[in-house]
């Protein structure tokens, strides 16, 4: 009979063991892939639950996580990432991680795309898309922790409301510089201009290939416009400006330089201002 207890008793250690490796204790942190998510993610889960971002002003595409960041994966509750057409290299990192403890937001749709290059997966560039990753968000928590459900559908909401106001504002104060020529250096950046109805021409695609000199050529002569690329600004970027005589500015696409209490309200307002500092200086505006 003490036999049989102990194994019995060895058995339920093995069975709980195995089940705390399937999902983690409700404590543990969810985990980001990188700043704006946390930004949105932070909007949903509420104060009570830490939100960790992996990655500090790396590039996406390029990322891997460290071997501390890959025991960080493996214990946090959930892991939310764009997905595997940003993220290639992360991918591999969370292929053995189960599904139902990770978010590919990529996978979950239900995004606006208007005035954006077809398939570009820096959706959260644009609040109103912001707010559906806040909606997938609090649907995937409500699942691993149904006794808090209503705090975070509530809380996606609420978050859903202000995206709306800031996604007009936003479009009414681009919509004044719809005449002035915006070339971007990368196709991600149609998501911030495109829903406000303004052009831009791209020197490179989502994948980040650059399409090369006839682009410039085709590029040349069209006026007193603004060349926008990625932050920091770089002297590559302001070279590519100026042979194509345009002013130049970088705008921060990952929110890497705000402040650390910032909100995903933060990262739209600083990119209008970045923004604004090249458009506002063109004729077109005078």
């Amino acid at each position: 009979m003490m036999v049989v207890m102990r194994l019995l008793f060895l058995f339920v250690l093995a069975a709980v063991a195995a089940c705390s490796k399937e999902a983690p204790p409700a404590a543990t942190e969810i985990v980001v892939s990188m700043r704006p998510l946390a930004l949105i993610a932070r909007e949903i889960v509420g104060p009570d639950i830490p939100v960790r971002t992996l990655m500090t002003g790396d590039d996406p595409h390029r990322y891997a996580p460290s071997a501390s960041q890959r025991a960080t994966l493996e214990n946090a509750r959930l892991v939310v990432w764009m997905g595997p057409e940003l993220e290639g290299v992360l991918a591999r990192q969370l292929a053995s991680l189960p599904r139902q403890r990770q978010l590919a937001l990529l996978d979950a749709g239900g995004y606006e795309t208007a005035g954006a290059s077809a398939g570009d997966p820096h959706l959260w560039l644009r609040p109103l898309n912001a707010a559906v990753i806040g909606a997938h968000i609090a649907d995937r928590l409500g699942e691993l922790d149904p006794a808090g459900v209503e705090g975070y559908r509530q809380r996606a909401r609420d978050f859903s409301r202000r995206m709306a106001n800031a996604q007009k504002v936003l479009n009414r104060a681009l919509w004044a510089y719809r005449e002035v020529p915006i070339v971007v250096t990368h196709d991600a950046y149609g998501h911030f201009f495109g829903p406000a109805g303004v052009r831009t021409r791209a020197l490179s695609d989502s994948s980040h290939t650059k399409r090369g000199a006839r682009t410039l050529l085709e590029l040349q002569g069209l006026g007193d416009g603004c060349l926008f690329g990625k932050a920091p600004a770089n002297d590559r970027d302001r070279q590519t400006a100026a042979s194509l005589g345009l002013r130049y500015g970088a705008l921060d696409l990952l929110g890497s330089d705000l402040p650390r209490e910032a909100d995903y309200g933060a990262l739209v307002r600083q990119l209008l201002t970045d923004a604004r500092g090249c458009l506002a200086e063109t004729s077109a505006q005078r």
